[in-house]
């Protein structure tokens, strides 16, 4: 049964607040506001690109956490960049920098609370589908098998990767957006982009062109 987001962001502090603990550290210290509205808004400017009509609210929280942690770095970069720059003495130098990283955390944490089962290509749904590899019925050759490393390969996105591996287990559009979350115009959407980079026509040639990439490879 998936956790409420509120369920887990407070799994999360308290685990938070035992690390500090232990640490004897001043938890205190880990609270910046200013830094963590920052992180927010550049999570924000770097999911716009990936937005979508018809896009659902949970497939946008996911893009959203996965941005927050591509923005987290580069503002830990950039801190950091800023107070080596500055000339200070040694010990507060350190302290300053320590304290840089302070938007990972907070990256971690939106990232970890925005994570869900359904958008998580390497849990199991109620079809058994593990989203590591799969096998059509009767196979057992080497060939036979496909990966999502396959798909990537073939130079799918991520996204379009999940949904090449479902379309080879003959899962509607329908399955496949409740599967991952999304909504059915964004399957088609990606279905149409797979349509167009692998050159096919049909959703039964899908498996055969994977497979000819692979062997190709």
């Amino acid at each position: 049964m998936r956790k409420k987001r509120w369920q887990t962001g407070i799994y999360l502090l308290l685990y938070i607040l035992f690390l500090t603990y232990i640490a004897d550290f001043d938890i205190r210290k880990l609270l910046d506001m200013k830094s963590f509205l920052v992180l927010l808004t550049g999570a924000f400017l770097l999911t716009l690109p990936f937005y979508e009509k018809g896009m659902d609210k949970e497939e946008f929280l996911y893009i959203y956490g996965a941005k927050a942690i591509e923005a987290g770095l580069i503002q830990v970069f950039l801190l950091s960049f800023v107070r080596l720059s500055e000339k200070r003495d040694y010990e507060r130098l350190l302290v300053d920098v320590a304290l840089c990283f302070r938007p990972m955390l907070y990256a971690f944490c939106i990232r970890f609370i925005l994570a869900n089962k359904g958008n998580d290509l390497f849990l199991t749904d109620e079809k058994g589908y593990k989203g590591k590899e799969i096998q059509t019925a009767g196979q057992t050759e080497e060939g036979a098998m496909l990966s999502y490393e396959d798909c990537i390969a073939a130079g799918l996105t991520r996204r379009e990767a999940e949904i090449a591996l479902f379309i080879c287990r003959k899962y509607s559009n329908k399955e496949i957006a409740d599967a991952l979350v999304i909504s059915e115009t964004t399957v088609k959407k990606h279905i149409s982009n797979i349509f167009e980079k692998t050159e096919i026509k049909k959703r039964e040639e899908l498996m055969m062109y994977l497979k000819g990439n692979k062997v190709a490879r």
